[in-house]
């Protein structure tokens, strides 16, 4: 008999094309997937459906101060479709979100209902004050997940899990360039990622580094030097463009931004196609994969670089390896047995703390 695939509602905001890997994952894992995560793709973008909603929305935002009016609205909305195109009677096994304060409360509490036994879960990848009215949503989720270390004694319902690298495609591509890199400017990274691409051209290496600009920031294009591509935010390409790059290079490039600690999911990348990986995380030292051979942490050191380069790949146990798969943290993060927790490094030495 053929087992019964487990439904699972999936709920990502706008992350150029990201939930359509993790729709692909889950598939792969044999959940029965219902996406109502938009995309960048224009065909996708948020519409309004009338001017005059348009008009209440900027009302709202400019009389009342509403910051969530336009959420709120896109949350009526998608209650909306999703009752169209999901019976009443019919409930989600799991309901899966990823950076819970683009939706409404209410739509929250309205897929609760919609749940079997309630099972709804948040991962929070981006730290928690960045977007202070996430701490107004804790309570609404039975599990809520923290990337970033420094924000689990925040809350006693936050539970720690690193990201993971997708596990559906994990063959070898032949390398292309030596570094490969794709973020957003940032003040508080410019400079290192401009001396690393100066360092690269003058090492000769082959690179493909990408920045892309802020609204309206144009004058930032001229710091960078010419062998990084600038990008308008139009001019993103899908994350799975994004990871097949990254599968085609040497070496993958991480700048940390300073908001948060935890760890990119560049990182997990590299992880599971046995990469090198250039990092200014410091943090990354006290994780269990951590390997000098591996990971270089990046810090006006560029000296150090030629001696990291020629040192060869040290292959990760494969029981530590297999722990950030996204397999593993499926499973985790919904409670699915067998798995093993995810924890993070403040975790590691606190035995009286129960993880399922």
């Amino acid at each position: 008999m053929t087992k019964q695939k487990k439904k699972i509602l999936l709920a990502i905001p706008t992350v150029h094309g990201i939930s359509e890997l993790v729709e692909k994952n889950l598939k792969f894992y044999n959940f029965d997937v219902i996406n109502i995560s938009r995309n960048d793709k224009e065909k996708n973008k948020f519409k309004y459906p009338s001017l005059w909603d348009h008009f209440i929305v900027k009302l709202r935002k400019i009389i009342l101060k509403d910051k969530k009016a336009k959420t709120n609205l896109q949350s009526k909305l998608l209650t909306q479709e999703l009752d169209k195109i999901f019976p009443q009677n019919e409930k989600f096994d799991y309901a899966l979100f990823f950076l819970a304060q683009f939706y409404s409360l209410r739509f929250i509490e309205h897929i609760r209902n919609k749940t079997k036994n309630g099972l709804v879960v948040n991962y929070q990848w981006d730290g928690m004050d960045r977007f202070k009215d996430i701490y107004n949503y804790i309570n609404l989720f039975d599990r809520f997940f923290v990337f970033d270390p420094s924000d689990l004694p925040k809350n006693d319902r936050l539970l720690p899990s690193t990201s993971f690298y997708f596990d559906f495609d994990l063959t070898p591509l032949p390398s292309q360039y030596d570094f490969y890199y794709l973020g957003a400017h940032r003040d508080d990274r410019s400079e290192l990622v401009i001396q690393f691409a100066k360092f690269a051209e003058k090492m000769g290496f082959n690179i493909n580094m990408n920045i892309v600009l802020p609204v309206r920031r144009n004058d930032v294009a001229k710091l960078y030097p010419k062998n990084v591509t600038i990008l308008q935010p139009n001019e993103v390409k899908d994350f799975k463009d994004n990871l097949l790059s990254a599968r085609q290079s040497k070496i993958l490039l991480d700048f940390v931004i300073s908001e948060h600690n935890g760890l990119s999911l560049r990182t997990f990348e590299a992880l599971g196609h046995n990469k090198k990986l250039i990092t200014t995380n410091k943090e990354i030292k006290k994780y269990d994969f951590y390997h000098p051979n591996n990971i270089f942490i990046l810090d006006n050191n560029f000296d150090e670089i030629p001696n990291f380069l020629e040192k060869p790949y040290q292959p990760v146990a494969q029981e530590i390896k297999e722990k950030y798969s996204f397999r593993n943290w499926i499973n985790y993060v919904l409670d699915i047995q067998p798995h093993q927790p995810i924890l993070l490094p403040e975790d590691n030495y606190e035995e009286d703390k129960k993880i399922s």
